[in-house]
C-alpha cells in the first residue's frame, strides 16, 4: 500500500483518541439537538380561548375597585399541544357556550390605571403552570378606576312598627363605625340633616317588657352602601302604645332662606326636577287609628320638604337630597327610609330684548 492509504487507529487513552472521541460525540450532540428542535417546533401549536379575569384590591388595602371586577376575555395562546390540551380541559373556545371553570385573579394597586391583559394572562398560575405563552387579548387593556376607602361613624335608629315607645329607644353602640368612598362620603356629609345608619324594621309588637334584643344594622348610609364595623346593635326600648299603620301621599315642597326673596335669587334661578313624579312621595305612617283616620281623611296633614341652601347655587349635574318631614302629632310615625328627591338650580333664561 502507498503512503496515505492506511492510518493506524490511535493508541488508545492517547491525546489522539480523545480528540477522536470528542469529535464524535460532538457530532452526536448537533444531530440530537437538530432533532428535539425540529419535533418541538412539530409539536407546538396555537389555540383560542376564553376566560373571566376577576380584579381584587389586595386584603386590608384602603382602596376599592369603581370599575368592572370582572371582566370576560378572549385571547391566543401558543405551546405544546400536551399544555393546549390540559389548558382546553379548563377553559372554553370562542365558539362554544360553556362557563370557564377557572377564573383568573388578579390584584391590582393604587397605580394600575389600563393593564395589558396580556400582561395578567402571563403572570396568572393558570398560564405558567401549563408553560404556555399569551400572545394576544381582547380587550387588549382592563381599565381599572379605584377610590380610596375612609372610616367614618353615624348615629343609629332603630325603624319600627306596630307601636310607639314610651322614651327614646336606647342602642348600644349609639354610633356605628363604617368604612365608606371618600368622596361619597364627602357629598353624604353636606346633606341636611346628617344621615344615620337604620336598623332592619323591627314590630313592637314582639317587644316583651323591656326585653334587650339584636338586630340586624342594614350596611347602608341614606342610599350609599358601607362596611359596617359590626353587623349588629343591642336595643332595649319600652312599649307606651301598640299602633296601626297606613300609606299617605304627600307633595314635597320647598324650603329656601328668607334672603332669596330680596337678593333675587329667584330672578335668577329656577329648580329643575329630574324627575318630577319623585316629588309626590308615598310614605307610610303608624300610630294610633283615629290620628290615621283624621290624617286620610284631610283633617290633619303631613308636611313634607327639602332645605336648599346657598351651595345648591354652585353649578353642578344634579343634587340628591333626603325629603324631611312635620308631623301633625307626636303620636304618629313615619315608618322606614326617608325617601330622596334630586334636583338641580339653573340659571334662569335671560329676558329677550325688547
Amino acid at each position: 500500500m502507498t503512503d496515505g492509504a492506511y492510518h493506524d487507529e490511535p493508541a488508545r487513552f492517547s491525546r489522539g483518541w480523545w480528540l477522536a472521541g470528542a469529535r464524535s460525540l460532538l457530532w452526536v450532540a448537533l444531530v440530537t439537538v437538530v432533532v428535539w428542535v425540529f419535533a418541538d417546533i412539530e409539536n407546538t401549536t396555537r389555540a383560542e380561548f376564553k376566560a373571566v379575569i376577576q380584579l381584587t384590591t389586595p386584603p386590608g388595602s384602603d382602596y376599592v375597585l369603581r370599575s368592572a371586577d370582572r371582566v370576560n376575555v378572549t385571547f391566543r395562546v401558543q405551546g405544546r399541544r400536551s399544555s393546549i390540551e390540559r389548558l382546553r380541559a379548563r377553559l372554553p373556545e370562542p365558539n362554544e357556550a360553556r362557563v370557564p371553570r377557572a377564573v383568573i385573579r388578579y390584584e391590582v394597586g393604587p397605580e394600575d390605571r389600563d393593564i395589558p391583559t396580556v400582561r395578567v394572562l402571563n403572570s396568572s398560575e393558570l398560564i405558567q403552570k401549563e408553560g404556555v405563552t399569551v400572545l394576544s387579548a381582547t380587550p387588549g387593556n382592563l381599565r381599572v378606576e379605584l377610590a380610596r376607602r375612609v372610616h367614618r361613624e353615624a348615629p343609629v335608629v332603630l325603624d319600627y312598627t306596630g307601636g310607639i315607645p314610651a322614651d327614646a329607644p336606647q342602642i348600644t353602640p349609639p354610633r356605628l363605625g363604617f368604612s365608606i368612598v371618600e368622596s361619597e362620603w364627602d357629598e353624604l356629609s353636606r346633606r341636611q340633616p346628617p344621615p344615620a345608619l337604620r336598623t332592619v324594621r323591627k314590630d313592637l309588637k314582639e317587644v316583651k317588657d323591656d326585653e334587650p334584643f339584636e338586630i340586624e344594622v342594614i350596611p347602608r348610609l341614606a342610599d350609599v352602601p358601607v362596611e359596617l364595623d359590626q353587623p349588629t346593635v343591642r336595643v332595649r326600648v319600652r312599649v307606651a302604645q301598640l299602633t296601626e299603620t297606613d300609606k299617605v301621599v304627600v307633595p314635597v315642597e320647598v324650603v329656601s332662606p328668607t334672603s332669596w326673596l330680596e337678593d333675587g335669587t329667584w330672578r335668577q334661578y329656577v329648580l329643575k326636577r329630574q324627575n318630577p313624579a319623585e316629588w309626590r312621595v308615598t310614605v307610610q305612617v303608624a300610630g294610633p287609628r283615629k290620628d290615621i283616620d283624621q290624617l286620610k281623611a284631610g283633617e290633619t296633614k303631613i308636611v313634607a320638604y327639602v332645605v336648599l341652601t346657598d351651595g345648591d347655587k354652585q353649578p353642578v349635574s344634579w343634587l340628591t337630597r333626603e325629603v324631611q318631614f312635620r308631623l301633625p302629632t307626636p303620636r304618629l310615625k313615619l315608618v322606614g327610609a326617608a325617601p330622596s328627591v334630586t334636583f338641580k338650580l339653573e340659571q334662569a333664561a335671560a329676558a329677550a330684548p325688547p
